[in-house]
């Protein structure tokens, strides 16, 4: 009995088996994608109760370390577990396309390694530009969140020729910062957020937070407009200019009640 053709590529959009399929990283591998860890908000809730934060982070023993060493051991020791050892992986394209969007990846590489600097990118070719682009749009096809959508902007991303997407969706990003980061954990978890508006869809990576959103930001919540990187000046958002946090702190704050509840339950 032949093995039936069940798993459709996200890109492609040809059934496949599952022995045709990729391991996609969502974010890319190289950008810190290796090993996800976890807050344990419940942990953290209890451990700020207590007082043993403030007891951890102020003992003589950490005389000599900067407060954003002490605190990222904290979390590695006390708050943190492995959630994705061989990092965030998924399924969604066939080995083909998956190729095909490794140039992508290649150009956003760039644009990591050098922390999205404006003075840098703008010495791209537009190209590069747009394969900077591309790869995060790509990678929401990806996300657990995003599956069963239908997006438009599937064949900007096929022709990487094309220049121009007028499609409903748009693509922020959000640099991270001290303030994006609880106890310096960077929490690369994916999340959805529903308001009246329309939706958005979060990943991050290491250095940077995206959203996949059909609607404008709201007023107080700047973000960079990827499609940005295409003009001769742009100016990246640090965690720091936002309001209360962002999408990303909203994100956070729905996944440590969710945490919390069912802890309860």
């Amino acid at each position: 009995m032949k093995k039936k053709r069940s798993i459709q590529c996200a890109l492609c959009k040809f059934f496949l088996k599952n022995s045709e399929m990729s391991e996609e990283h969502y974010p890319a591998k190289s950008t810190g994608n290796d090993d996800i860890v976890a807050l344990d908000f419940v942990k953290m809730i209890d451990s700020m109760r207590s007082g043993k934060v403030i007891e951890k982070l102020f003992q003589q023993e950490n005389q000599g370390k900067t407060l954003e060493e002490v605190s990222s051991d904290f979390f590695d020791e006390e708050l943190s577990y492995s959630l994705y050892p061989n990092g965030r992986t998924a399924r969604s394209l066939c080995r083909e396309c998956n190729t095909f969007f490794g140039k992508y990846d290649e150009a956003y590489k760039k644009f990591y390694d050098n922390d999205g600097s404006p003075s840098i990118i703008k010495g791209y070719q537009k190209q590069t530009k747009l394969k900077i682009i591309k790869a995060i749009f790509a990678k929401f096809l990806s996300v657990p969140e995003c599956k069963g959508w239908k997006f438009e902007f599937v064949d900007f991303l096929k022709n990487e020729n094309q220049e121009e997407y007028k499609g409903k969706w748009k693509l922020y990003c959000v640099k991270r910062d001290h303030s994006t980061d609880i106890l310096g954990f960077g929490h690369l978890a994916t999340g959805e957020l529903t308001y009246d508006e329309g939706t958005i869809f979060e990943l991050s990576d290491e250095k940077f937070i995206f959203h996949l959103m059909d609607f404008e930001p709201h007023e107080g919540y700047k973000s960079l407009n990827m499609m940005d990187l295409l003009s001769k000046t742009y100016t990246l958002v640090n965690g720091s200019d936002l309001q209360d946090g962002g999408y990303h702190g909203q994100l956070m704050v729905q996944d440590m009640f969710n945490s919390m509840s069912e802890s309860i339950y």
